[in-house]
């Protein structure tokens, strides 16, 4: 009986040996998908849509309506009439060039961004608001707001704010209600410019 056993203890480990072998070798020919095989492009031309400062994100939409989160660094240049902006000068609306790489989470990156045409005058309009606050993300320097007509928008707090609209936004919970002015940085997106 423990000849039998110590057959079969034999064989079974043989043919885990095997698999393993198999299996590696499988893994080992797929290779790790690149930029181009997961669909997402190297270079693109689109629209900005929305720019998240303090998330370092510009939200883009491309032909075909399509949408794109795009980090950026402090080494991305934005080239505008052939002199080099920060990329808080972007706005909604704007038709740029992009040029992109991968990060190293895997994330799309850019490296430089050509403004091809600048949106219109209407684009940043300031926009007074008033609702409930949902959330506070006082790390983020975010809030999350209800407005009266159920749209929920995230608005921004700026550094360059002054202290009476910084400590006004340390003292905001959720459920207070708010009335505050912002300007325009896309359709659910706003950056305080005061509280009212």
């Amino acid at each position: 009986m423990n000849k039998i056993i110590r057959t079969f203890s034999g064989m079974s480990s043989l043919v885990l040996i095997a698999a393993a072998l198999f299996g590696c070798e499988n893994i080992a020919l797929i290779g790790r998908p690149t930029l181009e095989s997961r669909g997402q492009p190297r270079d693109i031309t689109a629209a900005v849509d929305g720019i998240d400062l303090q998330g370092r994100e510009i939200y883009l939409r491309a032909g075909r309506n399509q949408h794109y989160v795009v980090n950026y660094t402090d080494q991305t240049r934005v080239v505008v009439d052939g002199r080099v902006q920060p990329v808080s000068g972007l706005q909604v609306g704007d038709q740029i060039r992009v040029n992109l790489r991968e990060g190293e989470d895997r994330r799309l990156v850019a490296d430089q961004i050509r403004v091809e045409s600048r949106a219109g005058a209407g684009a940043t309009a300031l926009r007074t608001v008033e609702g409930t606050v949902e959330r506070v993300m006082t790390e983020r320097q975010v809030l999350e707001l209800r407005t009266t007509d159920g749209d929920l928008l995230t608005i921004y707090v700026p550094d360059w704010l002054n202290d009476a609209a910084k400590n006004r936004f340390q003292r905001i919970r959720a459920g207070d209600y708010v009335r505050l002015e912002g300007e325009r940085l896309s359709e659910n997106r706003l950056e305080l410019v005061a509280f009212l």
